[in-house]
């Protein structure tokens, strides 16, 4: 049941974004002013560590509009990191959260609430091809998506975005997955609840450049493979197996040469090629796969703050009776 009044939070995490601040709210807020007063509406924008003067701009923006809070955090700790503190810090009965480049179109939030009113607790958004982009980009990103649904139990959808809308039930069980390195997509795909989408044709950026570099995606990627998959792990064996293959088909080879050959042949030299080679690679490999899960389970034992604050509005300053709740997601 709707009630009367909904509570409603917009979730933007902004890493240097100075330049396109200004012109993605003035559209956000055209979209959020035709709502009416069936919403009760507030903008968290969390600035992620930025070196230029994004946090100033910010500063300006909740001065001039009663619905805009921030967070600053102390240093970049990345965007799943900031769109989690975001929903942390959320209050309303509904949370979407987008990117605040105007690559998310605001337009869209009427149809994301429309989606919430026919009984979605989860609205996802699929983002369409998007010809600005590299064929590069692209193409790498559809191979993240088809290894991932083949080596995951986790259904992932190709062309996700972080560009959603959640219920409180929904965000309230996101919160409580303790994982230091974040992959959001699957892990509201863990969560579960009914869920919908609806297609999107990403525009272009309003300003600025993108941050996302390409050690970005790739470490969002290996957080996503390794958080949501013991395939690594076993792809140790399946190595195992193609290492000795390869020895027995380098000993096969010496046997033939040694037996047939008109000169004398030293079979000893296949051997040792395929005895280290086997041996070698196959342990290699297999350190490498366990020394990257072990190190995350030490990042996560040690319980670090997911990311720490340096400024905050005013409604924020009295958050510390939640803090419970964050120490628990």
């Amino acid at each position: 049941m709707i009630s009367k009044t909904t509570r409603l939070s917009i979730v933007c995490p902004a890493f240097e974004e100075e330049e396109v601040l200004p012109p993605f709210h003035a559209e956000l807020a055209k979209v959020l002013d035709t709502l009416g007063p069936e919403y009760d509406i507030e903008v968290i924008y969390v600035d992620d560590g930025s070196r230029d003067h994004t946090l100033s701009v910010l500063h300006g923006m909740a001065a001039a509009d009663r619905r805009v809070r921030y967070l600053s955090l102390s240093r970049n700790f990345g965007h799943q990191v900031a769109l989690t503190a975001g929903l942390e810090y959320a209050s309303g009965d509904v949370v979407i959260s987008m990117d605040s480049d105007l690559q998310h179109p605001p337009g869209l939030i009427p149809l994301l609430l429309e989606k919430w009113k026919a009984g979605h607790d989860v609205v996802l958004t699929l983002r369409e091809d998007d010809p600005q982009l590299g064929f590069v980009k692209r193409n790498t990103s559809r191979l993240f998506y088809r290894v991932m649904s083949a080596i995951s139990d986790t259904e992932l959808r190709a062309a996700a975005a972080d560009f959603r809308l959640m219920t409180r039930r929904a965000v309230n069980g996101l919160l409580r997955l303790r994982e230091t390195h974040r992959f959001l997509r699957g892990m509201v795909s863990w969560v579960g609840f009914p869920s919908t989408t609806i297609p999107y044709t990403p525009a272009a950026r309003a300003a600025g450049m993108s941050k996302y570099t390409l050690r970005k995606m790739l470490r969002l990627a290996c957080d996503g493979m390794l958080s949501f998959s013991r395939v690594p792990l076993q792809l140790t064996f399946f190595a195992a197996a193609g290492f000795v293959a390869l020895a027995l088909f380098l000993a096969f080879v010496g046997v033939m040469r040694w037996g047939f050959a008109d000169t004398p042949v030293d079979i000893g030299w296949y051997a040792l090629m395929a005895s280290i080679w086997m041996v070698g690679g196959t342990t290699l490999g297999g350190i490498g796969v366990v020394g990257e899960y072990v190190g995350r389970v030490y990042e996560q034992v040690k319980e670090r703050p997911r990311y720490l604050l340096k400024d905050a509005s005013p409604e924020f300053a009295a958050e510390e009776e939640r803090a419970p709740l964050r120490r628990a997601a």
